[in-house]
């Protein structure tokens, strides 16, 4: 029992340290363009398309004054586009734009090479076991928020 409370004790150290640093690689790659929040609003239009600000503000977790605030600064810079719901003006949709997607192509490339080169000596092998940890910690980590938030429903 002891080793295995070893084992996960290491684990977790380790996690704390390769996420902490992965995150600042990707942070430092990304500021230039897309600092703080920008970046996830940026990925989340990306992989979902154009959304209502309401809908990208719940997704990503802020107010919907702080998606305005960071969406005029992508606007501003030719990344992103605001458009009216033509049948219901109150609405307001954002969208990426071929610039945007082009940007956001472009960093990702940068942070994919960085990522290689961290992981260069790690065999094929070794990296489908690492993907295939990560997706069961990903489905995990769904199930515990969806338990917490039905059981903050409830």
């Amino acid at each position: 029992m002891l080793e295995e409370k070893d084992q996960f004790n290491k684990f977790e150290g380790l996690y704390w340290h390769v996420s902490r640093n992965l995150n600042l690689i990707w942070k430092k790659i990304f500021a230039e363009y897309f600092p703080g929040s920008q970046s996830y609003i940026m990925w989340f239009l990306e992989k979902n398309g154009a959304k209502k600000m309401t809908e990208l503000a719940e997704a990503i977790d802020l107010t919907p004054g702080a998606v305005t605030s960071l969406s005029d600064k992508l606007i501003a810079n030719g990344y992103i586009n605001r458009y009216r719901d033509e049948e219901d003006r109150r609405v307001v949709y954002l969208e990426i734009t071929p610039t945007g997607k082009e940007t956001l192509n472009l960093l990702r490339k940068e942070g994919r090479n960085k990522m290689k080169m961290i992981c260069n000596d790690i065999s094929e092998t070794d990296l489908e076991h690492i993907v295939r940890i990560f997706e069961q910690i990903s489905g995990n980590i769904e199930k515990v928020q969806e338990e917490e938030k039905n059981g903050a429903s409830d």
